[in-house]
């Protein structure tokens, strides 16, 4: 019975699988040999002489056939071998022959299927092997070992997801691969050294053992050949470890080192990024290569819904830009097969948690805050927001942003090496019209030190008109592209999923990052003032008045109210709560005063900053007699006197501080708005009064120091030059002169290094007016703190100069020059206090026509100017 075994085994399966690998080792040295002397050219030419043969000789076949005196060659033929069979010489062979075919029929039916069966095991198999070690570039025994020891070891591999490691069976597989490929990038005559012949297998001229050089390099390969590597994915991390042994000699390590070099670039993996040369630690043993990358199952297995597109959509047209039908059709089969293969234990706890989190866990921000938030605003009036372009929604225009992007990550990635920098992928996100792509960096990147140039070269490698922009922060490496497809921002979204707690009262929401995650900014103690920039065009007014709204939307119109000054026009007018004859006529309760329009009416746009400087005056000289240091001590001391907080809103304050330079020297201290938003920013924490100022441009000359030294919080759109990109988020290198984009910014009101980037939601002005209204229906109407009048009357005395009526409603640039004569000749004292205003100074007429009207118009405005002079004179 043994004996029978023992032979079934040897002769039925060892000696015919021995056999059809010996074939397949041939037939593979043999093909690898054609394929390294193959050349299209030749192979092509080859191909259609073969052709033109094969179709001679059917040709010649198809002819002879057709001819009469071959087919009747043909017919004796027949005959002849009819003639031949019925001999009695051809009766006994053929018996005979029966019995030989009978044996060899039987030998056939007996060991084919057996020889069979090892063909199709060992050259599947081998097959398999072959392709894989193709597709790692690892020599097919090393890809054989590494296959044989995971199939080995899967069991236990799998045992290991109980006790909380994530991804077992890659870690194993990839550590093994790690070593593999270490040793394919050891050059090849190190080995051969180390068996005492050359590349030709001959032994070395020097006599067995060699030169010293030789014996250094094949020390060197003992230690290589020792490498040991080790991934351990757990706890959300993946850290990944190759030790190279080092010898105790210090020319052999040079030759390792030597032949280490850049390894660190050849053996990369998912979530793993190794620098790219070995560090030598003693302690652990040698030369070590190290990586420690967040990793995240849950986010690597991704959403199963996320997968499937229709492949025959409008937009996956070729001629719309897409990829065409097949090509989307083909790209969703491997996108099953990837999530497949992602498709772990802990990945599906991941994801479970996440929803989990999502759907059932409660925000408790508020316990520890010191403020809740309310929900103040009738969100029903803001329409849903869609692509003006296509008229898609945001789901629609999100799953097309996300194709596109990730469509590109091999030519970012590409170009991105081309500069030797050389991170790790780890995850594309999209928002507005931008496409961010992350990059786990090795812990010792080498990285430019002049990002002007890096950017400016991936402009050029990716061929876009639009140069991206580069940050760092936490050691990922995020370049923002624009992507050519515009997602939408859900204001409505923005509020509501905001959190209940809010570290101070004026806390709001810029907009959403690309996860969709609120970018939130809170004024208080940390960060009393923010300064915010963005060029015309930029969208810098919808940014201060989504963060408004959202501000609104969450507290009491007691605890805060909000003063508004425009240096270049009456952005504000629509938030008066005094003009209810007026057709604009939407109070919003939180205003503090009338809405200042410094364009036209210089001296109240003074005269409020010059109120917020007596307020904050007259509160720090309160709190001193209640003895208390801050607002919120003599809240709390005095319950009953409540005091509310008030955030300054300056846009285009430069405007404002420009005309300082046009005041006498007598006037500066009277009505300077430098000094006094110096003073605000200083001394306006501790009295609850806060800044706000904002400008399209970030120059030097137009931001003074005296008011940026003192403002550390800081928001950006698109400014225009790169000297302005420094001034309004420094200390960043983030090129925000580079945002092309309508409503994308950035925010340092989480730290410098941990630079915010978001877009804002879009607010019309009938949205903003209808918000107006439902806080006007929720609190009840609410009149000014303070007048105009009062305000003036505080300001400058009752019979200051200042005091005099102006035009209602303002007028602005764009009022036709003989509209504007008129009212200047019925305000004169209002036309001389704004002769250098944009209204006046600045009107369209006389910025804008030709060179002969223009110089009319200038004397019209000067005669209109003597006039008025003359006037107030003769009164006086």
């Amino acid at each position: 019975m043994i004996k029978e075994t023992i032979q079934m085994l040897v002769f039925q399966w060892l000696i015919p699988m021995a056999i059809m690998a010996a074939i397949y080792r041939v037939m593979y040295q043999f093909i690898y040999k054609r394929y390294e002397r193959m050349d299209m050219d030749r192979l092509w030419g080859k191909l259609i002489l073969s052709a033109v043969i094969l179709g001679t000789a059917i040709g010649l076949w198809l002819y002879l056939s057709s001819t009469s005196w071959f087919m009747a060659l043909t017919g004796y033929s027949h005959q002849g071998i009819h003639w031949f069979t019925q001999t009695g010489v051809a009766q006994v062979a053929a018996e005979q022959g029966r019995s030989l075919w009978n044996i060899i029929f039987t030998f056939i039916l007996t060991w084919v299927p057996i020889y069979f069966r090892a063909f199709v095991l060992v050259w599947v198999t081998a097959s398999l092997l072959v392709i894989r070690s193709i597709v790692w570039r690892v020599h097919i025994t090393r890809t054989t070992s590494i296959l044989v020891s995971t199939a080995v070891c899967f069991p236990y591999l799998c045992l290991k997801y109980i006790f909380g490691y994530q991804t077992p069976i890659f870690d194993f597989l990839q550590a093994r691969l790690f070593v593999a490929k270490l040793k394919e990038n050891v050059n090849d005559s190190y080995f051969n050294a180390l068996q005492g012949v050359d590349e030709k297998g001959e032994k070395f001229e020097g006599g067995s053992g060699g030169s010293a050089q030789i014996q250094r390099i094949k020390a060197a390969t003992i230690a290589i050949r020792q490498t040991k590597a080790k991934i351990r994915t757990a706890g959300g991390l993946r850290r990944a470890e190759i030790v190279v042994r080092h010898s105790r000699e210090t020319d052999t390590d040079k030759v390792i080192e030597s032949a280490l070099n850049g390894v660190g670039k050849r053996i990369i993996a998912p979530s793993i990024r190794f620098q790219d040369n070995p560090v030598l630690n003693v302690s652990q043993g040698g030369y070590v290569l190290d990586s420690d990358v967040i990793y995240r199952a849950g986010d690597e297995l991704g959403r199963w819904r996320a997968i499937f597109s229709n492949p025959w959509a409008k937009e996956q047209r070729v001629k719309n830009g897409g990829d065409g039908s097949l090509r989307a059709f083909v790209q969703v089969i491997r996108d099953v097969f990837r999530y497949v293969s992602h498709i772990t234990p802990p990945a599906i706890y991941d994801q479970i948690i996440e929803r989990e989190k999502r759907l059932y866990t409660p925000d408790t921000t508020a316990d520890k805050a010191k403020y809740t938030a309310q929900q103040n605003l009738d969100l029903s009036v803001v329409p849903e927001p869609n692509d003006p372009a296509t008229g898609n929604d945001i789901p629609t225009q999100t799953k097309i942003a996300r194709r596109v992007a990730e469509e590109r990550i091999p030519n970012v990635t590409n170009a991105l090496n081309a500069f030797k920098v050389n991170g790790v992928f780890d995850q594309v996100q999209v928002g507005g019209n931008s496409a961010i792509y992350r990059y786990t960096l090795p812990r010792t990147a080498d990285l430019p030190t002049d990002f002007n140039r890096l950017q400016e070269g991936l402009e050029r490698m990716l061929k876009t008109t639009d140069t991206p922009i580069i940050t760092i922060s936490a050691n990922m490496l995020s370049v923002s592209l624009i992507n050519g497809v515009t997602i939408p921002v859900d204001f409505r979204q923005m509020i509501l999923q905001r959190e209940k707690g809010l570290p101070s009262i004026i806390t709001g929401i810029f907009g959403v990052d690309a996860m969709g995650n609120n970018v939130y900014g809170s004024l208080g103690d940390i960060i009393p003032h923010l300064m915010l920039f963005g060029a015309t065009g930029q969208g810098k007014t919808v940014t201060i008045m989504a963060f408004l709204y959202s501000v609104m939307s969450a507290v009491d119109p007691t605890k805060l109210k909000i003063a508004y000054i425009d240096g270049k026009g009456n952005s504000f007018e629509f938030m008066r709560t005094d003009n209810s004859d007026s057709e604009t006529y939407h109070p919003n309760p939180f205003t503090y005063a009338q809405p200042a329009d410094a364009s036209g009416d210089i001296e109240y746009g003074r005269g409020l900053l010059k109120y917020m400087e007596m307020e904050t005056r007259r509160r720090i000289e309160l709190f001193k007699k209640s003895g208390v240091s801050k607002l919120e001590g003599y809240n709390k001391k005095f319950p009953d006197k409540y005091l509310y907080e008030i955030l300054v809103v300056v846009d285009e304050f430069s405007a404002i501080t420009d005309l300082d330079d046009k005041l006498k020297a007598s006037e500066v201290a009277e009505k300077g708005t430098i000094d006094t938003l110096e003073y605000l920013a200083k001394m306006g924490r501790s009295a609850g009064i806060h800044l706000l100022p904002a400008n399209q441009t970030a120059r030097k000359e137009k931001v003074p120091g005296k008011i940026s030294a003192n403002i550390g919080g800081r928001v950006s759109l698109g400014v225009s030059e790169p000297i302005e990109s420094d001034i309004a988020l420094p200390d960043s290198n983030i090129a925000v002169h580079l945002i092309k984009q309508p409503g994308e910014f950035y925010s340092n009101l989480n730290g410098i290094r941990n630079a915010e980037h978001g877009f804002t939601p879009y607010l019309s002005d009938d949205t903003m007016n209808a918000l107006n209204d439902s806080l006007e229906k929720k609190f009840g109407h609410h009149d000014y703190v303070v007048t105009r009048e009062e305000v003036m009357m505080a300001v400058y005395g009752e019979e200051d100069e200042a005091m005099f009526d102006i035009p209602e409603p303002m007028p602005t640039r764009d009022t036709p020059l003989e509209e504007l004569l008129e009212l200047m000749e019925a305000y004169p004292h209002w036309a001389i206090a704004n002769k250098s205003s944009t209204v006046i100074a600045r009107n369209k007429e006389v910025t804008t026509a030709d060179a002969g009207e223009r110089r009319k118009n200038k004397l019209a405005i000067k005669g209109a100017l003597t006039k008025c002079q003359e006037d107030i004179e003769s009164v006086a």
